[in-house]
C-alpha cells in the first residue's frame, strides 16, 4: 500500500510540476549529542532507534537532517512533500519519506489533503523533526512516546474559522497504517497494522493563548512468530479467555490528549496531557508535562517536570504463563523527568540548545529507555543540539 501510494503520489507530483515553476525548498536538520550516564540504559529518542547513549556519547540519537519540497500548482492546489535521514532500528543512516499530501485549499474556511498525512496527537505533531521549530531537543516521551506512529495514509478535512479575536480549527481525518515496532527489552519486532482510523482535534485561542483537544480511535493488530504461539499455545491448554484478554488482534484502541499554550509578553509556558487505551498485552497509561520558560530575546531558558503511569501494573504480572508475564513487565514505561534547559537563536537560520535530564522510573522494569528487564535506576542525561533551517 505504501509502494502503491508513494508511486501515485510522485506520479502527481511531477505531472503537476510540468504546469508550475513554484517550488518552495526548506532544508533542516539538528547535530545533537547525548550522554546517559547509566549503562544499564540506552537513551534513545524514540523506539525505532537501535542505538542511544549508554554511559557514552552518542551524536546518533538526535541527529537528523531533512528536506521539504512544495509545489504550488495555483491559488487552490498544492503538494507537500517531506523526506529525512538518521539512524534506525537496524543501527544505519536511512532516508525515508517524513509526510506527504495533496492538498485544496479553499482561500476562505476549509483545507483537504490526501496522501501521507500527520496524526494530530500533540501540538508539535507537524515539527516532530525540525528542531530549530520546537523548543526543548526532544519532546517529553511521556506524552510523545505513547503512541509509537506520527502518520497515516489517508485523507483529512479542516475547517477553520474566527470569532471576535478568537480562533478555532477543527481536523478530521481517517485512514490506515502499516508499520513494525521493536520491543527492545525482549529483542522483538512485532508487525503492527492500524486500520479504520479515525482522528479529530479541536483547537481554540488567541495568538497569546490556545487550548487544543484530540480523540484518536483505531482497530489494531499487532503480531509476530513469537506471540502467535504464545496465544495459540494458551488456547491449546484451554486458557482462551486468557488469551483473548491479552493478544492484540483487531483490538478497539482510543488515544485521548488535551494542550494548553501560553506565549505573552515574554512568558512561555505549555502543558499537555496524554491517555491511551490499547486493551491488549500493550497495557493502558497516561502522562502529561508542563514546561515554563522565559524569552529574553535571543535566549530562552525552561524547566520542565513529566511522569507518566501505567493505568494497570504490569511489573506485578502473574498469569500461568512465564512469557505472557515477561511480555507485560516489559510494557511498563512509567516514568517522570525533570528537564533544565536553554535555547539560544544565534539568527534566523541556526540555534544552539542544552540541557540535563533527570529520570527515575517507576516500578521494576520501567522506563521508555530500558534495553532488557531490569530493576529501575536512575538516569541523568546530558544533550547539546545545533538546529538549522534553510
Amino acid at each position: 500500500m505504501k509502494n502503491i501510494f508513494f508511486k501515485l503520489f510522485t506520479f502527481l507530483l511531477f505531472t503537476l510540476s510540468a504546469n508550475s515553476s513554484e517550488f518552495d525548498v526548506k532544508a533542516f536538520g539538528t547535530l545533537g549529542g547525548v550522554y546517559n550516564d547509566n549503562s544499564d540504559y540506552i537513551y534513545r529518542k524514540d523506539i525505532f532507534q537501535k542505538d542511544g547513549s549508554s554511559d557514552d556519547l552518542s551524536f546518533k540519537t538526535d541527529t537528523v537532517v531533512g528536506l521539504q519540497t512544495t509545489l504550488h500548482v495555483n491559488e487552490n492546489f498544492s503538494a507537500l512533500l517531506q523526506g529525512i535521514a538518521n539512524n534506525d532500528y537496524d543501527d544505519k543512516v536511512r532516508a525515508k519519506i517524513d509526510w506527504g499530501y495533496l492538498k485544496y485549499d479553499s482561500n476562505e474556511n476549509i483545507t483537504l489533503k490526501f496522501g501521507r498525512i500527520r496524526t494530530p496527537y500533540y501540538k508539535n505533531s507537524e515539527n516532530l523533526n525540525i528542531g530549530y521549530s520546537n523548543l526543548m531537543i526532544r519532546e517529553s516521551v511521556e506524552v510523545y512516546g505513547q503512541v509509537p506512529f506520527s502518520s497515516y495514509n489517508g485523507v483529512e478535512i479542516t475547517y477553520s474559522n474566527i470569532i471576535g479575536t478568537y480562533f478555532y480549527t477543527i481536523q478530521g481525518g481517517y485512514g490506515r497504517e502499516e508499520l513494525t515496532v521493536p520491543n527492545h527489552s525482549l529483542n522483538q519486532e512485532a508487525n503492527v497494522n492500524i486500520d479504520d482510523l479515525y482522528a479529530i482535534n479541536l483547537t481554540f485561542g488567541t495568538t497569546a493563548l490556545q487550548t487544543r483537544v484530540t480523540y484518536i480511535n483505531a482497530d489494531i493488530t499487532a503480531v509476530n512468530q513469537s506471540l502467535n504461539q504464545l496465544f495459540a499455545g494458551l488456547r491449546a491448554f484451554g486458557l482462551d479467555e486468557l488469551a483473548d484478554q491479552y493478544e492484540h488482534k483487531n483490538k478497539q484502541s482510543e488515544y485521548l490528549g488535551f494542550g494548553i499554550f501560553l506565549d505573552y509578553k515574554n512568558i512561555l509556558f505549555s502543558s499537555e496531557y496524554g491517555q491511551r487505551r490499547l486493551n491488549s498485552f500493550s497495557r493502558d497509561l497516561h502522562g502529561y508535562y508542563a514546561t515554563v520558560g522565559y524569552s529574553f530575546h535571543k535566549l530562552i531558558p525552561f524547566i520542565t517536570y513529566a511522569k507518566s503511569e501505567m493505568d494497570n501494573v504490569t511489573y506485578g504480572a502473574n498469569t500461568v504463563s512465564p512469557i505472557l508475564n515477561n511480555l507485560l513487565r516489559s510494557q511498563n514505561t512509567a516514568q517522570s523527568s525533570k528537564t533544565v534547559g536553554i535555547k539560544y537563536y544565534l539568527n534566523e537560520n541556526f540555534d544552539i540548545k542544552f540541557q540535563y535530564e533527570n529520570i527515575i522510573p517507576k516500578g521494576d522494569f520501567g522506563s521508555y529507555h530500558l534495553s532488557s528487564l531490569q530493576k529501575p535506576q536512575e538516569l541523568n542525561v546530558f544533550s547539546f543540539a545545533l538546529d538549522f533551517v534553510f
